[in-house]
């Protein structure tokens, strides 16, 4: 067995001890001996592999599985600039919490700083991006693994000879490797306690919530009643217990008379969190499953992987106005506005279906508009810059699916127009690609310090540009179908389509001046 045979054997091993079972491959030169024994070993060991010709791509595919398995996938590429594309997603997962893996094969350690063909420097590439980093240049190296913690990325960074033709082998086994328990923090409710106590006139926030935290979440939001904003992507927005409490606009949250802000789960996407940056009076208190405050100023922050079932606090007597009667005004006054299409097509998706939504303006616009109908399967990216990797994610969390619902803008889809070809690889399911097409990035008009730019400068900001993407469709053999903004929803049949609604900016444009 040659050397790189016993490398690619002891990491496969670990891959598996880790628990992974799914891999996504980018294949190249370098990792041929990665790739061929996960190849001869897939059926015996029962291992998954889809494979993709774009390592970014790859990786936000790897991305969407890891959610949807609720465990670690792992993303292979060869060596040089393809393991470089593995950074956007890998920030997405350190962000998320997501325990995606990235195995980058590497030319061995004489190389570095030689400036030699595929030879970059590998080791540490992702920084802070994955902060367990190993460098294999042999067997033993493969030990560190077990520092994992399976809440952000590991790299593995897998030094290998040039490929043999004996490379390839079939009789590599798993190493168990025990998956690390954490603690809860049993402060928790005492906390929550302590500070509602203080700001009786607290208003709670919801960002990305796990599953597991639901429940105790709605039953602690009942208890207290307090006033709440509610993410898609937090299970909890078409709650109809907690009807009474919840703020529906964005903008309503800062006309609250409010003592201070109750983040809970992820950081929350509406503005009024970034607004918290100016309003150095109100105290912040955030319980989340992930290691960020999400604020720059001075706030508390508590990690802890699950939200306590019982937090004894006192009623709070409040009624809020969720300002639903303006809001249906302006949408049935403007029915060719963004948000009063986003209502129409929020209407198509059924219940149980699965629904990404692809930032930006689609995530604050279902956030707004959506019916209320439950959605409990909503999910979207962190998004560290709003539009990279999302078709990607969206099919990888799609695989297991019988309907799944991905909308997104139309630079959005631009940004990932190679994802589709992922589509022969994945069982038959009825998936919907949704594109909110508006001519470009025109959620930059809707913040104040670009809203008075000229029109050239906006042209540039927004990217303005005339394309359909009916030949993106047909690219990938999707269906398309065309829906103008004003007219009745069309028929969708088939199993992959593409939905391109054709939006009406000046109609938008009053829309959001009527809620002003």
């Amino acid at each position: 067995m040659s050397g790189n045979s016993k490398l690619a054997a002891a990491t496969l091993g670990h891959l598996t001890g880790l628990g992974i079972s799914q891999f996504v491959v980018c294949a190249g030169a370098r990792n041929a001996p990665l790739v061929t024994s996960l190849i001869a070993a897939r059926t015996r060991m029962g291992l998954k592999i889809w494979h993709h010709f774009d390592e970014r791509t790859a990786a936000f595919l790897a991305l969407g599985l890891s959610r949807a398995e609720n465990g670690p996938v792992a993303v292979l590429t060869t060596s040089g600039t393809a393991a470089a594309e593995l950074l956007p997603a890998a920030i997405e997962s350190f962000y998320t919490g997501t325990p995606l893996v990235l195995v980058t094969a590497d030319r061995p350690e004489c190389y570095r700083g030689s400036g030699a063909p595929q030879a970059i420097e590998q080791r540490g590439l992702f920084g802070i991006y994955a902060p367990l980093s190993v460098d294999v240049q042999n067997c033993e190296d493969l030990n560190w693994a077990v520092r994992w913690d399976r809440r952000s990325p590991l790299h593995l960074n897998i030094c290998l000879e040039e490929p043999q033709a004996d490379d390839h082998i079939d009789d590599f086994e798993g190493v168990i490797i025990p998956e690390q328990e954490s603690e809860n923090d049993e402060g928790i409710p005492r906390r929550v306690a302590e500070f509602v106590r203080v700001y009786p006139e607290t208003v709670c926030l919801l960002g990305a919530l796990p599953h597991k935290w639901r429940k105790a979440v709605r039953e602690f939001l009942k208890r207290s009643g307090l006033a709440f904003w509610a993410e898609a992507t937090s299970g909890l927005r078409e709650c109809d217990e907690l009807r009474g409490q919840q703020v529906v606009r964005e903008n309503g949250i800062a006309s609250i008379e409010r003592g201070a802000v109750l983040r809970i789960g992820g950081v929350p996407s509406a503005r009024f969190w970034r607004e918290l940056e100016a309003l150095r009076g109100v105290d912040v208190l955030s319980i989340s499953p992930h290691p960020f405050a999400g604020l720059a100023r001075r706030s508390e922050l508590i990690v802890s992987p699950d939200f306590p079932s019982e937090i004894g606090v006192p009623r709070a007597k409040r009624e809020v106005d969720p300002v639903t009667k303006q809001l249906d005004a302006a949408l049935s006054k403007f029915p060719c506005s963004e948000p009063a299409m986003m209502r129409l097509v929020s209407e198509l998706v059924p219940e149980k279906a699965m629904v990404f939504l692809g930032n930006s303006m689609p995530i604050r616009e279902w956030n707004l508009a959506a019916t209320m109908s439950p959605h409990p399967y909503c999910f979207a990216n962190r998004g560290a810059n709003g539009i990279d990797g999302e078709v990607a994610t969206f099919l990888g969390l799609s695989h297991r699916e019988k309907d799944s619902w991905g909308i997104f803008g139309d630079l959005t889809a631009l940004y990932d127009l190679n994802a589709p070809a992922i589509l022969s690889q994945l069982p038959k399911g009825r998936r919907r690609f949704v594109v909110m097409n508006n001519g470009g990035g025109r959620i930059f008009s809707r913040l104040p310090a670009m809203s008075q730019l000229d029109i050239e400068v906006k042209s540039v900001t927004e990217n303005h540009h005339c394309h359909r993407l009916k030949a993106w469709a047909e690219m990938w053999k999707m269906d398309y179908v065309e829906w103008r903004a004003g007219k009745p929803a069309p028929e969708i049949e088939g199993d992959n389509v593409v939905v391109e609604v054709v939006l009406d900016n000046s109609a938008t444009e009053l829309f959001w001046k009527e809620m002003a």
